[in-house]
């Protein structure tokens, strides 16, 4: 009868047993790194373990609510980075009156928003609004003067360097 139940269930069971093995690997990976402190440099690898973790069939609800929580803290502590060092805002404001950079999309109209992480301030008004992926989210944009863009969302580069932002900042009005 043993042989019975290893020729039935012998395959389902290995199979059952990678499939733990391979979920107790990335539960690893995950609590490693929301072990330690992390900083902007960090995003891209927790945000590739925020899709393999949706990706995968793992059922375990505290670290699918940690680590989204982790990427908007990176998110949010960088921003306050940006914001709070005044000495570079004032050189920033004086730089753009100064020169009054323009838009590297459409070479038009004056560069207004800035793109964190690389701080670039290389995109006006009309285009920035033309890469946010709806009509709300560019409101919301000049409400708040700030858009995150988040794990799973379409990635918006920098129209100078290229790089996907993690946040578009308003800078300053025309």
């Amino acid at each position: 009868s043993c042989s019975k139940w290893r020729s039935e269930f012998g395959p389902v069971w290995g199979w059952l047993v990678q499939t733990k093995e391979k979920w107790d690997e990335l539960e690893g990976r995950v609590e490693a790194a929301l072990a330690r402190r992390s900083t902007h440099d960090d995003f891209s690898m927790l945000s590739e373990l925020l899709k393999e973790l949706g990706a995968s069939d793992v059922v375990n609800k505290k670290l699918k609510a940690e680590l989204p929580q982790r990427l908007r803290s990176i998110t949010d502590s960088t921003i306050a980075e940006v914001e709070s060092d005044e000495e570079e805002e004032k050189e920033m404001a004086k730089t753009i009156e100064a020169h009054r950079a323009m838009c590297k999309k459409c070479e038009k109209h004056a560069a207004t928003f800035r793109f964190i992480l690389c701080d670039h301030v290389c995109i006006c008004e009309e285009c920035i609004r033309e890469e946010l992926p709806s009509a709300e989210a560019f409101e919301a944009l000049m409400l708040k003067k700030v858009h995150m863009v988040l794990p799973g969302d379409s990635p918006i580069c920098c129209a100078e360097c290229k790089k996907p932002a993690v946040a578009i900042a308003q800078t300053c009005a025309e």
